[in-house]
């Protein structure tokens, strides 16, 4: 079996990226590690034996670049299996890819097995409440959902950089315009996301002091979103952002369910919310019923010490 992992270099921060290469080592064959970045081999020199693709237009994701260098990186002979990080990669090229190749695509995966000389993957549906098994027999491009799988413990090594040249140039009128405010949500060690319950956009704005103090990215409920205080690109669920944080912290969000499924992955979550009984208590770790007006004045001066 030929597995291959392609990312870019805003992606080797991310969970995926060394969560994919623990998952090649354990369904085992013939398997790479393909990164599309500008020059920068220090940057992935931790992540083991890496072809290190380098092209300055990759600074800037450019969906016809992207499709173009990927498909010289990973060459003439099909993958079995391409694994991509679950996000704007996937999003971009990932569809493009399996038909290329003549393969399946399938995002959101948070299981693959190898059986038979059959591929099969779990992926999650109806808001996290049911689980999708697939089998694929003709290879397959899976986005893999963030932690799902055990990172791999590699140690340093000097990349293959690979010049890519002549790259097909995109439309010829290109327009960029770009939110940057939930870029980081993917790769973010620390979120702190906010909902209705803070009550108003002054409320939701009154976060970022917090999250500035943590060094943790701003989320957002849909609810938050809706009433027009966050980005879409900050939104953390199934219809939004799906996140692994070390640490989640929910304040005024209740948790319905299509939230939970978006910050499943957090290792631990902290949830604020003045309604003794509402759901998003279920999924904390650690739950205060209060509320945030009274406790952020206390909090916040015991981070700034």
């Amino acid at each position: 079996m030929r597995i291959a992992v392609l990312a870019r270099l805003a992606d080797v921060g991310e969970a995926p990226v060394r969560e994919a290469m623990g998952l090649m080592a354990a369904l085992g064959g013939e398997a790479q590690s393909l990164i599309l970045a500008p020059a920068a081999v220090a940057a992935v020199a931790a992540l083991g034996e890496v072809r290190l693709g380098v092209h300055p237009g990759l600074e800037d994701p450019d969906p016809e670049m992207t499709y173009g260098a990927a498909l010289r990186l990973i060459g003439d002979s099909r993958p079995d299996l391409l694994l991509l990080p679950e996000g704007q990669l996937f999003e971009m090229i990932g569809a493009r890819l399996a038909g290329h190749f003549g393969m399946s695509a399938v995002r959101d995966v948070d299981e693959v097995r190898a059986e038979g000389g059959e591929i099969l993957l779990r992926k999650g549906a109806y808001g996290g409440k049911a689980n999708v098994r697939l089998r694929a027999r003709a290879g397959v491009v899976a986005g893999l959902r963030a932690g799902a799988f055990p990172a791999a413990d590699v140690g340093p090594q000097t990349p293959v950089v690979e010049e890519i040249s002549s790259l097909p140039e995109g439309g010829q009128e290109r327009r960029t315009v770009r939110d940057t405010s939930g870029d980081d949500l993917g790769r973010a060690k620390v979120i702190v996301s906010g909902g209705r319950g803070l009550g108003s956009r002054e409320g939701y704005e009154g976060l970022r002091p917090l999250a500035g103090l943590l060094g943790a990215s701003l989320g957002a409920s849909r609810a938050a979103v809706d009433e027009g205080w966050a980005s879409p690109s900050q939104q953390v669920g199934i219809t939004g952002r799906k996140v692994a944080p070390e640490l989640y912290l929910a304040i005024g969000i209740s948790g319905a369910s299509q939230h939970l499924s978006g910050m499943s992955g957090s290792r631990l979550v902290i949830a604020v919310n003045r309604d003794e009984h509402a759901p998003i208590f279920e999924a904390a770790d650690i739950g205060v019923v209060a509320d945030w007006y009274q406790i952020w004045p206390h909090l916040q001066k015991a981070l700034e010490g």
